[in-house]
């Protein structure tokens, strides 16, 4: 796909004072593809600032000889999460960047402007099955181990794009015949040394960092809501569920005041059954930090 010329785009982001870093290797017309017409400026200068907050991460994460493609920022969340949650809990913790390379597409958690967290994820190419539309014209991802990934929050033109750009590199990709072996579709990254982490596995066999297990994290949220999302160092969330569990408390305490002791147990076990249930999942969806080994 070439909308535009890269001198064009080049020429552009030249004339506005916008500095990409030459350590990375970028096809600029894919990357920025209105640089004319009404609010162009406008959404080069917010595309690029999102670029700059990754760029640093990007130095590590790229292999030699990649190229980025497409860079752009939704939201992965699930339905399940959206229904306990609510739409815009869900939305909070699951800031995503999105970044398709010549050889993979790359996924980084991030916070809601942009900057990225220790959390990461990538699949290539030969590990995906179809890229769809959905009817709201979010992005869904099919892969071949039978996950699906659906992404909302894409601004209009880089919905237009990601497809374009998307099936141009899976037809070289699919030429060249590189079928990397992997241990699931979607490859979560170690957040100390960005190296692959096979899946079941929570310690990183190149820097030896340790990652919290999804139940570790389910049981401390069992034991006290938020707990778990403290862990993965969502706070808002974290905040909003204490206050919640305070909430709990005090029905459960008019509950044993009255000598309802069966109901008063019934409430904690179903209401932090769910919270566990629910943050769990959560938390089996990528890495989270829980031991970095220190430098010799």
């Amino acid at each position: 796909m070439a909308a535009v010329d890269s001198n064009l785009v080049d020429t552009k982001l030249t004339q506005l004072n916008l500095r990409l870093s030459p350590d990375i290797n970028y096809r600029l017309e894919t990357m920025f593809p209105k640089i004319e017409g009404m609010f162009a400026n406008s959404g080069i200068k917010k595309k690029f600032k999102l670029v700059q907050r990754v760029e640093p991460l990007l130095k590590e994460l790229l292999m030699e000889n990649e190229e980025v493609l497409f860079i752009s920022k939704g939201n992965q969340s699930s339905v399940s999460e959206q229904f306990f949650m609510g739409a815009l809990w869900a939305q909070t913790i699951n800031h995503t960047v999105v970044v398709l390379t010549n050889l993979r597409l790359l996924c980084i958690r991030t916070n809601g402007k942009g900057k990225p967290k220790r959390t990461f994820w990538s699949i290539y190419y030969s590990q995906i099955k179809e890229l769809k539309s959905t009817i709201f014209g979010n992005a869904k991802i099919c892969l071949k181990d039978g996950k699906n990934l659906n992404y909302s929050g894409f601004p209009k033109i880089d919905r237009k794009t990601m497809r374009a750009v998307f099936l141009d590199a899976y037809k070289l990709f699919e030429e060249k015949g590189f079928d990397p072996e992997v241990s699931q579709s979607r490859e979560k990254l170690c957040g100390n040394c960005f190296d692959v982490v096979p899946k079941h596995n929570y310690e990183c066999e190149s820097c030896g960092a340790t990652f919290w297990k999804p139940s570790e994290i389910g049981i401390r949220s069992f034991v006290f809501p938020s707990w778990g999302d403290f862990v993965m160092k969502h706070y808002s969330v974290a905040c909003a569920e204490l206050l919640g569990f305070m909430i709990l408390l005090m029905a459960i305490a008019f509950a044993v005041s009255d000598g309802e002791y069966g109901f008063a147990v019934f409430l904690f076990v179903i209401a932090n059954g769910a919270d566990a249930a629910i943050t769990a999942q959560i938390a089996a969806k990528g890495l989270h930090l829980k031991k970095v080994p220190r430098e010799a």
